[in-house]
């Protein structure tokens, strides 16, 4: 009578992740590389996707951004609002920050190229409202809204998570090299208490990009993103 095999060893765990957005950051990469108009990528869905990829498990996701208050922009108060509405309703975590005025002055010559509303650039003279030229050596004074904070809160929040033991991978969407601090200082928490960590950062691909250093860089392209576009985005503007 044969010896029965011993049964198989238990799968080892899949790490455990948390996934940190940094959401104008991501906004700005995919406008640029996948031509968005619109901050149309669905969170979850691209960490879930990130995760299945690379073996991790998705334990948490925290998103940030600044949020313009209604009489600053009620596109985007109401936008943000709801977009983040949909996010809690996927156990994402949604964290937002005011934006503050930044007056920026620019100095007119032939041929500026000036970034429309609707992510289209015109390159060409610029005219007034009495269709008179703009002439050269002219600087307007441009105003625009920034966000505040959001880096540092994402610096924290990572730090914070580790040292409770929370993941074993972290993962950034955002290629921002001011969180290279923060890389560092969860990477000397975890040889000091000698547990394990992987840091990545997602983006999309794109000659030239790379991600946040120190990190491990998971690049993603257009189909991969289009399979983890939010299908609602049309629904959270205003109507009209």
């Amino acid at each position: 009578m044969s010896t029965p095999l011993p049964p198989d060893p238990p799968p080892a765990p899949r790490p455990r992740a948390y996934v940190f957005f940094d959401g104008q950051n991501l906004f700005h990469d995919t406008q640029r590389v996948f031509g968005s108009t619109e901050p149309d990528f669905c969170p979850f869905r691209l960490a879930d996707a990130i995760c299945r990829q690379e073996g991790w498990d998705l334990r948490h996701v925290r998103f940030y951004t600044g949020v313009p208050r209604e009489d600053q922009s009620r596109t985007w108060s109401v936008f943000w609002a709801n977009k983040g509405a949909a996010m809690k309703r996927l156990k994402v975590e949604f964290i937002t920050r005011k934006l503050s005025r930044r007056t920026t002055s620019v100095k007119l010559y032939d041929g500026v190229s000036v970034r429309l509303t609707d992510g289209t650039t015109y390159s060409g003279r610029l005219a007034f409202d009495d269709g008179s030229e703009v002439p050269d050596g002219v600087i307007l004074e441009v105003g625009s809204f920034a966000e505040k904070g959001i880096d540092v809160r994402i610096a924290v929040d990572m730090i914070r998570y580790f040292a409770e033991g929370a993941y074993d991978v972290g993962v950034l969407f955002s290629r921002d090299r001011d969180l290279a601090e923060a890389i560092e200082e969860v990477k000397r928490l975890s040889r000091a208490s000698g547990t394990g960590v992987t840091l990545a950062s997602a983006y999309p691909q794109a000659a030239g990009a790379s991600g946040v250093p120190g990190t491990r860089h998971v690049p993603f392209d257009q189909a991969f993103y289009e399979q983890c576009r939010d299908p609602n985005t049309s629904k959270y503007f205003p109507k009209k």
